[in-house]
């Protein structure tokens, strides 16, 4: 109790009795406090922003210093302050910004001055992200969050947990971070805490780690884009006087208001066209985000954000919240690179006539060319300027070691940051705590970490307990056998399923993990299941064994055993299927018995190229319908044979058929990208399209082998833009059997079909109305599967729709086979409706004639299926 009461205390008393600096209130010329407002301190480089309530204070030892005052839409003021012993109290006053508007008067094919400023400005954006060879800085980030709304369903739910929806859930963190061109990036925590939750799910890392000078930001188009005009209107709103420059405002307007696109104000300073200030808002799937940025210069002319601040809001299913995050910059030290001078004059050849080209740049006299540009107010075209910037950016990285690594990123936590008291967050905190941010860390201090660890312990003994109970076969377990073996178990109950060849099934399942360290593991999977119809006992057993770093990987696989495998293998979910017999009276899977033995290996190299080998051994035989059990009787409806039906071959049954396989594959991805975090490569998904060669065949007469095919399949898989308006997802398939192929129907090429209500979770995951077997074949097919995602079709240009995240896509799938004739599939989407589910309305096509129409339901496109 006396260790709290100190810790409060020491919450409450003035930071003056630790340190020395500066201090004071923020506010307008009408009284009103200004929250967020930026202070930096030049002669230290560190700066700090004002709290809620408009103070603010900055810890500083004993000199004189030059103090900067900003604030969006106000007049920047510089102060002159003397610290000796104690803090200083430095109370400011900030007036409206007065913008000059030029008189401009546009007419006939005249445009708005804004264009040819923003034209300068997105030719030298490369210039601005290459003027560093390194820096670093301290970052200190508030998050302070809220509920603001909760649906009467939960209130009760809430009130029996404890959770006041009035507290406000505050997080604070102070990191290290470093910058070396062109694209190393590490952060350090050295210190964090949160009262009440850590709430991570509206971290801004990605908007701050990021740039506005880069084409793309996190996922919306920056203003200076080299395609930002496709994107996005400008409009001119005046200058100001700022430190001697003259800065530019310019109104930021999408064509297409949603996601992916930026609204509001972009201020940039004439001459050298760098960011002066930022405030735009953007949304992401319904979530609305908005984001202000200042920048101050710091060495020369080198100006580089102090204060970020954002926003994060929305809803969804009726709970509403907020989070605000600051982001304060200080402690800079800047390494400028030598190469690049900020003297250069830019000339936009649209309005002014074009200067004569420099020959170094036009031959691709790299060297000769920088020497030229950055002579002392040299003037040179933007365009010309851009091309000289591509081809600087172009030769620094072909002279990188991995030129295909866009960015390196390293990041750890201090193993004693979150172990920090109170006194050392009073000492260091550069923004003063509200008093509902205070009165949260009274309650942290109290019983929030008494909670906490209660319910952690709790949760270790959870996640690590090796103790059975007897539950545990019916809802499964996951048990610790030793330092590195781990098992898991998901239960039988959940694993229960029926169809009408084994009847009821019981499954009994596992997975044995066990890993040596980051570049060894082998896992192994038992797999047991009795049908009661049948009277039939089924096992299996499948191993995996992997060694190397991921991107280097070698894997193997073996499995064998007596199992029932579908005809179209894994295309029928066993528990959809389930409920569709037991409900429906339908009965989709088709089974057969497979006794097997199987070896595959596949090699991974740097996951641009992956090459593998599989050999088979199997025996098959046809099973039969043992059980006709469903709980709803449909009249004039009966469960079909287990025998597929194929429009190329009548398929008759089979006992004991003996088949050796082996197939050889190619998959490259040949321009992919990655980024590398804390040293682990991470490829950029969609970077490359993905191109497959695979080459398979039946050796008949080896080991009792019926079978003998050669068949040669290539495949696509690409993401192709369609400008600003749509993106096309496109899986192609392309192959044939050659010789005279003698096979079974389980060795025909099957395809993605479905007869189910619902859609596959990959866009381009199958098709929606095709039947598993009918168009099966032994012979040549093409199959094509597209999905076009646009940003805005039919609804969608109702912005209120935008906005929400609901999205609209097409897709036109394609099968060729020789009895197919021409099968289409054509359907329209609207995705992403309430965040989580997606439906689909889809007409077949057969020999161009219109055959059925039906609807999908699937879940949201946002949501994807990792790989093993």
């Amino acid at each position: 109790m006396q260790r709290l009461l100190t810790l409060t205390l020491l919450l409450i008393l003035p930071v003056g009795l630790f340190a020395q600096g500066i201090k004071g209130t923020i506010k307008d010329n009408e009284g009103n406090a200004m929250p967020f407002a930026s202070i930096y301190v030049q002669e230290v480089g560190t700066g700090t922003s004002s709290n809620l309530e408009g103070d603010y204070e900055i810890p500083l030892k004993a000199g004189k210093y030059t103090v900067t005052f900003q604030f969006m839409g106000f007049t920047t003021q510089v102060k002159q302050v003397q610290v000796t012993s104690g803090f200083a109290e430095l109370n400011v006053v900030l007036v409206p910004q007065v913008i000059q508007l030029q008189t401009v008067v546009v007419t006939g094919k005249a445009e708005d001055p804004s264009y040819t400023i923003m034209r300068k400005a997105i030719a030298k954006a490369q210039y601005h992200l290459m003027q560093n060879d390194s820096y670093s800085a301290e970052v200190y980030m508030k998050g302070t969050g809220r509920i603001t709304k909760v649906p009467w369903l939960l209130k009760r739910t809430f009130q029996k947990e404890g959770i006041d929806t009035s507290q406000v859930f505050t997080s604070e963190s102070v990191s290290e971070i470093m910058y070396e061109r062109p694209n190393k990036f590490s952060e350090k925590v050295i210190s964090v805490r949160a009262s009440g939750q850590d709430m991570d799910n509206a971290n801004p890392n990605s908007y701050i780690n990021s740039s506005f000078y880069l084409p793309q930001v996190v996922n919306a188009i920056s203003p200076l884009s080299p395609r930002a005009f496709s994107y996005y209107k400008f409009e001119y709103q005046g200058s100001f006087k700022e430190r001697g420059y003259e800065i530019n405002k310019i109104k930021v307007t999408p064509r297409s208001k949603g996601d992916d696109v930026f609204e509001g104000e972009i201020y940039i300073r004439e001459d050298f066209w760098n960011i002066h200030s930022l405030d735009l808002s953007t949304s992401l799937l319904g979530f609305s985000i908005k984001i202000e940025q200042i920048f101050a210069p710091i060495e020369g002319e080198t100006w580089m954000p102090v204060t970020q601040q954002f926003e994060f809001g929305g809803s969804i299913f009726g709970l509403a919240g907020t989070y605000s995050y600051l982001a304060s910059v200080s402690n800079y030290k800047v390494t400028p690179n030598k190469d690049l001078d900020a003297t250069v004059v830019l000339i936009d050849e649209k309005i002014a006539p074009a200067p004569e080209e420099i020959e170094a740049i036009k031959s691709g006299d790299l060297d000769i060319g920088v020497n030229e540009v950055f002579k002392e107010d040299k003037e040179v075209s933007r365009k010309q300027f851009k091309k000289l910037m591509k081809a600087y950016e172009k030769q620094e990285r072909e002279e990188e070691k991995e030129p295909d690594v866009i960015r390196d990123y390293r990041y750890e936590v201090d193993t004693s940051a979150a172990k920090k008291d109170s006194v050392y967050w009073a000492k260091l905190r550069p923004v003063p705590l509200t008093k509902k941010e205070i009165q949260g860390y009274k309650r942290e201090d109290s019983t929030y970490v008494a909670d906490k660890a209660k319910a952690e312990a709790d949760s270790s003994i959870v996640r690590n307990g090796s103790k059975f109970r007897p539950k545990d076969i019916l809802f499964g377990g996951y048990y610790k056998l030793g330092e590195r073996l781990r098992f898991n178990f998901p239960g039988m109950l959940l694993k229960t399923r029926f169809n009408t060849v084994e009847g009821m099934n019981l499954n009994f399942t596992g997975r044995f993990i066990w890993r040596n360290d980051t570049t060894t593991r082998l896992r192994i999977e038992p797999f047991l299941r009795y049908g009661f119809g049948s009277n039939r006992l089924y096992g299996k057993v499948e191993s995996r064994f992997g060694i190397g770093q991921a991107e280097q990987r070698s894997t193997f696989r073996v499995s064998a055993g007596s199992y029932v495998e579908q005809f179209n293998p894994g295309i029928v979910d066993p528990f959809i299927n389930t409920l569709y017999t037991l409900l429906r009276e339908k009965n989709y899977m088709k089974l057969y018995q497979k006794d097997f033995a199987k070896a595959t290996w596949a090699k991974r190299f740097r996951y641009k190229y992956t090459v593998g080998a599989s050999l088979e051994y199997a025996s098959r035989s046809s099973l039969f319908n043992n059980d006709d059990y469903t709980v709803f009787d449909i009249d004039n409806r009966f469960f079909t044979p287990n025998t597929p039906v194929n429009a190329e071959t009548n398929i008759q049954a089979f006992t004991n058929s003996g088949a050796v396989k082996t197939a050889l594959s190619v998959r490259a991805q040949p321009w992919l990208k990655f980024r590398r975090y804390n040293g682990r490569l991470i490829p950029l998904e969609n970077s490359s399209p993905e191109l497959r060669l695979t080459y398979r065949k039946g050796i008949n007469g080896l080991l009792d082998s019926e079978v003998g095919y050669d068949n040669l399949e290539f495949g696509l898989k690409a993401d192709i833009r369609l400008g600003v308006r749509a993106k096309i997802d496109l899986d192609l398939e392309a192959g044939t059997f050659f010789g005279t192929p003698d096979l079974l129907f389980t060795d025909f090429k099957h395809f993605r079909g479905n007869r189910l209500g619902f859609t596959p979770l990959d866009v381009t995951g199958g098709f929606r109305l095709l039947d598993y077997y009918r168009h099966s074949t032994s012979q040549e097919y093409v199959s094509a599967l597209t999905h076009i995602r646009f940003r805005k079709l039919f609804l969608t240009h109702l912005p209120m729709l935008r906005l929400s995240g609901i999205k609209e896509n097409l897709f036109v799938n394609y099968l060729h086979t020789p009895t197919s004739d021409n099968y289409m599939e054509v359907g329209y989407t609207i995705d992403n409706i309430l965040r989580i589910f997606r439906v689909e309305f889809v007409q077949s096509f057969q020999g161009w004639q219109a055959r059925e129409f039906a609807v999908r339901i699937g879940v949201a496109s946002i949501f994807r299926i990792e790989e093993n």
